[in-house]
Order: structure tokens, then C-alpha cells, then sequence
């Protein structure tokens, strides 16, 4: 699987060290799944973070930090910790990240979707969220073009089935979008088949035009 848009450093740094809410845990938990890249920055961070715990300082990050997180690693020579436990899907639900898979037992067609207008579907996640976060899966038909907006926080979108395409590039299965204020966007559904993402986000996104605003509150956006 070639996965071409990946989660931030910071997001993957804040995953390592626990410092995420359950729903933006299991997002990056389930991207890291698909991504070896992103695993293996995971296991870094976790690693590099223990040797810091170890010589802990009074020293802010820097913006390179990352960068000189991995330098620290291949200088102490560490191995990375072995995994245990089998978290390989059934065969049945191999196309599902298996963190996921875990949560919801059965495949996307088996899901109680609900249709909020006409080309998309949602399902809300059951898993626990803060005040003002949301997490689920929404189903885009072939050809859906989301009303033009931008958001009044942070958004992660994970591609788990199809692809879409906006201003930013084409997303495929694997590939993650973070979005925040700056960003302004229109997602098109472009497969013949449907769209399917694992979203989060913390607060409500900011349609733009009457259309749009007519619509969030049935999409519920």
C-alpha cells in the first residue's frame, strides 16, 4: 500500500506519549496500522521518550525536535520493543485496521448507517469523546462534493475505503488529512466506488455559503 499523506510529527509525538483523547488515539493507532513509516516514527518517539524520562532537562522543544528525538535514538542503538499480542485481522476483515476492526466487530456494509442527506452517510463511533469532539465514519457516494468550508478546529480524516480529492491532492486507503482554520476545501468523492473515512474532530467545521450553512445542521457537521 503506497500511503503518500501521512499524520503530523506532533500528532504521532502526542500518540507516543499518551497524550491523546481515546478518539484521536484510535485514529492514529488505526493509521499507524496501514502506515510502516508512521509505525516506525511511533516506536521511535516511544523509545527516545523513555531515554529522555531517563535525562530529563528543563530544555523547551525546539521545532526540530523530532529530528533531534531520532538523532538521540541512533545514537543510543536501541532496538525497538517487540509487540505482543495478535492484533492481525480475520481474514474476513483484513481491509479493516485492526484497532478499528476491534471497536466495531463487522464490516462497513454492516453498520447502522445513517443518512444525513443525499450522497452521504454517517455512523457515529462508540467510543467515549471530550467536550465538543466527534468521531465517525462517514460515507461518501461516488461523485460527492462537500459544501466549501474551513474549520473552527482540528480535523483528521483517514481514507479506510475509496478515495477523495480537493484543492490539497488526491487521498487514497492509508492516507490521513489534517485540517485546521487555515484550511479551505471541497472533498470530492472521485471512485466509482464509495468514499469511506474515519473522521475526528474538536469542533464544529465552518461552512462556507448559504448552501453550506443551510446543511450543517443536518449533516450535523
Amino acid at each position: 500500500m503506497m500511503i503518500n499523506h501521512h499524520i503530523s510529527d506532533e500528532m504521532l509525538v502526542s500518540y507516543a506519549a499518551g497524550a491523546l483523547s481515546d478518539a484521536a488515539r484510535l485514529f492514529v493507532a488505526s493509521h499507524v496500522q496501514l502506515c510502516e513509516r508512521c509505525e516506525d516514527r511511533v516506536a521511535k518517539a516511544t523509545l527516545v521518550g523513555g531515554h529522555l524520562l531517563e535525562t530529563a532537562s528543563e530544555t523547551p522543544l525546539s521545532d526540530n525536535s523530532f529530528d533531534h528525538l531520532e538523532a538521540l535514538l541512533d545514537k543510543a542503538d536501541a532496538e525497538p520493543e517487540e509487540q505482543t499480542g495478535d492484533m492481525t485481522p480475520s481474514a474476513d476483515l483484513s481491509h479493516i485496521p485492526a484497532p478499528l476492526q476491534l471497536l466495531l466487530g463487522q464490516d462497513y456494509d454492516a453498520l447502522q448507517w445513517k443518512t444525513v442527506a443525499p450522497g452521504v452517510k454517517q455512523y457515529q463511533l462508540p467510543i467515549a469523546c471530550e467536550d465538543g469532539e466527534k468521531a465517525r465514519l462517514l460515507k461518501l457516494s461516488p461523485g460527492f462534493v462537500t459544501p466549501m468550508h474551513s474549520h473552527h478546529g482540528h480535523e483528521m480524516t483517514l481514507v479506510l475505503k475509496g478515495s477523495f480529492s480537493d484543492e490539497s491532492g488526491r487521498y487514497k486507503v492509508g492516507d490521513v488529512q489534517e485540517a485546521d482554520g487555515e484550511v479551505d476545501h471541497q472533498p470530492i468523492a472521485d471512485t466509482e466506488e464509495d468514499c469511506i473515512c474515519f473522521i475526528v474532530t474538536d469542533a464544529p467545521l465552518q461552512f462556507r455559503g448559504i448552501v453550506g450553512k443551510v446543511l450543517q445542521p443536518i449533516l450535523g457537521f
